[in-house]
């Protein structure tokens, strides 16, 4: 009777670590957030081409773009998700959309900065709307593993990040040709 109770311990174990995969996906892409909403705070306000600044605001974006492309991997990969897994999720989800929202905001009010070296904002955009449909993609994964009874709840709770994004690709959407 041991024996058959291993298997269905070890997928218990599996279902549980999926959910603190997705959990801990969304922990780095929300230390990813914190860290390009730093990069964007300290860009000087009256900059110089300065490669380094530059540079740094490109590598952090990329960094996150990263890390959304791998959660999104994590989220499909995983099993479905329990009630409870799903509602710890909630609760990182809540976490990671005040962060996204408000580096989102961080980087519109920064436009005059980023305006001042003609191909800081345009490359902005670009990096915006590869970074919204990452997030869309990942927010998709992970909704399609939650309860079906909890998935316009899920969605609900994405809703704040692609408004925030929208918004901010609306503000730099004047450099699309």
């Amino acid at each position: 009777m041991h024996i058959s109770l291993l298997p269905i311990s070890l997928l218990v174990a599996r279902a549980l670590a999926d959910g603190a995969a997705i959990v801990a996906a969304m922990t780095t892409i929300g230390n990813a957030t914190v860290k390009l909403n730093s990069t964007v705070s300290s860009f000087p306000d009256n900059p110089l081409l300065d490669l380094l600044d530059v540079g740094g605001l490109l590598t952090d974006s990329i960094s996150l773009l990263n890390d959304i492309n791998a959660a999104t991997h994590i989220a499909q990969a995983s099993a479905n998700l329990t009630l409870l897994e799903a509602i710890s999720l909630a609760q990182s989800t809540i976490s990671l959309a005040s962060m996204v929202e408000s580096t989102l905001t961080n980087i519109v009010n920064s436009k005059p900065k980023f305006d001042k070296l003609v191909v800081v904002s345009p490359v902005i955009l670009l990096n915006l709307k590869s970074e919204k449909s990452a997030t869309d993609s990942f927010g998709a994964a992970v909704v399609a593993k939650v309860p079906a009874a909890l998935q316009a709840t899920a969605q609900n709770l994405l809703a704040p990040i692609d408004d925030a994004f929208n918004s901010a690709i609306a503000t730099y959407g004047e450099f699309a040709l």
